[in-house]
């Protein structure tokens, strides 16, 4: 594993497959590791809030993460997040995500209750000096302790080993702020952490997306990223278009259920939801089959 590692273009946030009594289905995550190699795909994200990780126990954090490294072998890196609510259970995910191998950690805040920003850096700061791997932060507001752009960049201040930056706010302030505090001469990967605003955050400076969709459509995302590279402006713009529809036909129905139904059509089973999170129902099912055949995916 390289000190300095690039996670710039596509990194797919992987789904985690359940079988239909709630237990994590390791044959078909090593499916879609296999799907996404097939596919072009070089980088790998486990764990993120889409992977249904605030649904997974530690050791489960830690046994799909070391799949995924198995099942990539040499031919992707692989970033472990770690999505945990206490720092004692953060320690140990590290520590298991290191035995595992991955490339890179990525440091998600904890969520429900209100922890003030500077309890927030204080969190990142002791799981990022606990290791020699390239760090991330995956900013999600969606766990009500958003990381404020002067916090953002304080932890970037503080840990050396601090390189990536999983944008998910969807805040175009924040996002400029964020740029502007950490600044030009400070080298870091800003990758964009939602697929409605790749294009966008591309234009700013951004270095690629963790995206969802790819781990469905992988090559729709990367036709985008691939156009943005290029400079080709109107070709990823007409790129994002198609990533917008795609986007709001798998997202109907509860959370990643239409992710999960998709993916099955492509002949990429990815199992059950975990409960209490909900099926699709058959009328779920027809609309997300009948959006992606207007759109010729499946």
């Amino acid at each position: 594993m390289a000190d300095n590692v690039s996670f710039k273009g596509v990194m797919t946030e992987l789904i985690t497959p359940f079988t239909e009594d709630g237990q994590v289905d390791y044959p078909l995550l090593r499916g879609e590791v296999a799907y996404q190699l097939q596919n072009g795909i070089k980088a790998l994200f486990t764990n993120g809030i889409a992977s249904e990780s605030l649904s997974l126990t530690a050791e489960e954090l830690v046994e799909t993460t070391k799949t995924v490294v198995e099942a990539a072998g040499d031919r992707a890196l692989v970033m472990g997040n770690i999505a945990c609510q206490t720092l004692p259970e953060a320690m140990q995910v590290l520590r298991g995500y290191e035995a595992a191998g991955v490339d890179a950690v990525c440091i998600q805040q904890p969520c429900v209750y209100s922890i003030p920003q500077e309890e927030l850096v204080a969190y990142f700061d002791a799981i990022a000096s606990a290791t020699a791997l390239p760090a991330g932060i995956y900013n999600a507001p969606q766990t009500g302790n958003t990381l404020s752009p002067a916090s953002v960049a304080a932890i970037f201040k503080h840990n050396g080993n601090m390189q990536f930056y999983k944008e998910s706010t969807i805040d175009f302030v924040h996002i400029q702020n964020t740029m502007r505090l950490i600044g030009p001469d400070r080298p870091m990967t800003f990758l964009n952490g939602s697929d409605a605003t790749t294009f966008s955050v591309m234009q700013l400076g951004g270095a690629g997306v963790v995206s969802l969709i790819s781990a469905v459509f992988p090559k729709a995302v990367l036709k985008l990223v691939n156009a943005m590279e290029e400079g080709d402006i109107a070709g990823g713009r007409a790129a994002q278009n198609e990533i917008l529809l795609i986007r709001e036909a798998l997202k109907t129905g509860p959370f990643v259920a239409g992710y999960k139904y998709a993916a099955g059509l492509m002949g990429v089973p990815l199992g059950y939801m975990r409960r209490p999170l909900a099926e699709l129902s058959e009328d779920e099912k027809e609309k997300i089959k009948t959006s992606l055949e207007k759109l010729r995916l499946v």
